[in-house]
């Protein structure tokens, strides 16, 4: 019997597009109405936009029509990508799945139309004292919890190649064993011939 290969036609290709593309587009919508109402109960000097077109995003602007932040959708990984724009800005703040983690990042920077530096400050001098191991081994395991476990997601977030977080979970999966075998023989299971 002869295989039959299946090729997508263009039609197949252009349908996924769409459907990918409407969905952007009603979780930017949702995303704008709650953002709105967000930064209209806190008090804020900024306002939202939607923008809709071949690549649909929502703009976060001061009253003076400077725009502050730009929120799209990552076509290929369907995370919230969030750019902070203007004079003090860097590259991608925030690149998340989660649509309430967002909001909190752009409260935090925008509080009252004003980016907040300070408390990013704030949170990497609660790091200091710790060892660059440490802090990346909570940070990658905290990321890959806020992942809901998903590697892909993760390594994305953390702009890192999925093998290297792959490798680096699996040297902390080895250092917990190891650590647990030597808990168990320094509590006596060890001589009893236990194995973990």
């Amino acid at each position: 019997m002869m295989r039959q290969s299946f090729i997508p036609s263009r039609d197949g290709d252009f349908a996924a597009g769409a459907a990918r593309e409407l969905k952007a587009k009603t979780l930017l919508r949702a995303l704008e109405r709650r953002l709105r109402g967000t930064l209209l109960a806190d008090g804020g000097a900024c306002s939202v936009l939607f923008v809709d077109g071949v690549a649909p995003h929502i703009l976060v602007r001061e009253e003076a029509a400077d725009i502050l932040g730009r929120v799209t959708i990552d076509a290929e990984s369907g995370l919230y990508v969030f750019c902070e724009l203007g004079d003090g800005a860097k590259d991608v703040v925030i690149t998340t799945g989660s649509e309430d983690w967002l909001l909190e990042e752009i409260l935090l920077r925008f509080r009252e139309g004003q980016p907040a530096g300070r408390a990013i400050d704030e949170a990497v001098g609660v790091l200091v004292g710790q060892t660059m191991r440490d802090v990346e081994r909570k940070l990658i395991l905290q990321t890959l919890h806020h992942c809901k476990g998903d590697p892909t997601h993760t390594a994305f977030m953390l702009d890192m190649p999925l093998v290297t977080l792959c490798n680096k979970l699996a040297a902390y999966i080895a250092d917990s064993a190891s650590e647990l075998s030597q808990m168990a023989a320094d509590a006596g299971f060890g001589a009893r011939g236990y194995r973990l």
